[in-house]
């Protein structure tokens, strides 16, 4: 008798923790609001390269939400508040070189923990900013920094590890390969690709992450046309790298 009663008193307390395990599973926890971004020209020089790109961005990434502008008021501080991360492809800026309350919001933004994206030719528009090289990680120096012919290539992972890589491996894309740039020493190489010159093929940078005053920081050498954004890995790349200086992986 006391062995069935034991019996009895297990059954009890299997059937409560089965209770349990199913009253837990049956909740949800709230999910998270999906990142903020703010996208400064949904074009680079080559004409437009986001206005369909950011069509599957959103019907494929719930946990980001892109507003474009192209008004540089919108890189005020205060403006920029409002945002988890900045992306950049274009900065209309004269003599390649921000007003002040641009290069304040940014530095601004990124201190106070926001992310920031930068595409492409961008690097350039900015490169009589003497500190851009610090907050983009490279500049692009007219009379050095140069690249062949608009045409296709191989991009490697330089970095499987990195959470923006993840996904991805070696592709073609048709872009311009950029090499010569003025770089931080202390960027991360996380893809490059091969430039054939004078008998010998050097791997340059294709995206680079660090961070400036503990903000994340993605630079991506494409996006020169839309047929550049066209490859799908150019539209993973950028959604995960805007996860990743969103601090969402």
């Amino acid at each position: 008798m006391k062995l069935l009663g034991r019996m009895g008193r297990n059954r009890l307390v299997i059937a409560a923790a089965a209770v349990l395990v199913f009253a837990t599973a049956g909740t949800t926890t709230p999910q998270q609001e999906p990142l903020k971004v703010l996208m400064l020209g949904a074009a680079s020089h080559g004409g437009d390269t986001m206005t369909e790109v950011l069509k599957e961005v959103h019907e494929r990434y719930p946990s980001l939400r892109v507003t474009v502008t192209e008004n540089l008021e919108d890189l005020l501080l205060d403006n920029l508040k409002n945002y988890n991360v900045l992306c950049i492809n274009r900065l209309r800026v004269q003599e390649n070189n921000p007003p002040d309350f641009v290069k304040e919001g940014i530095v601004g933004f990124l201190k106070q923990g926001g992310g920031l994206v930068t595409t492409h030719f961008a690097v350039a528009n900015a490169q009589n900013w003497r500190d851009s090289i610090h907050i983009f990680g490279g500049i692009w120096v007219t009379g050095k920094t140069t690249h062949k012919p608009y045409k296709e290539f191989e991009v490697q992972v330089k970095d499987a590890n990195h959470p923006i890589t993840k996904g991805i491996r070696v592709f073609k894309t048709t872009d311009e390969l950029y090499y010569n740039m003025l770089m931080r020493p202390d960027v991360h190489v996380v893809l490059s690709a091969n430039e054939e010159l004078f008998g010998d093929s050097i791997a340059y940078p294709m995206l680079t992450t660090h961070t400036f005053y503990g903000g994340r920081v993605a630079w991506m050498v494409f996006g020169h046309d839309a047929k550049s954004a066209a490859t799908p890995e150019f539209r993973q790349l950028l959604a995960q790298s805007l996860e990743w200086a969103g601090k969402r992986r």
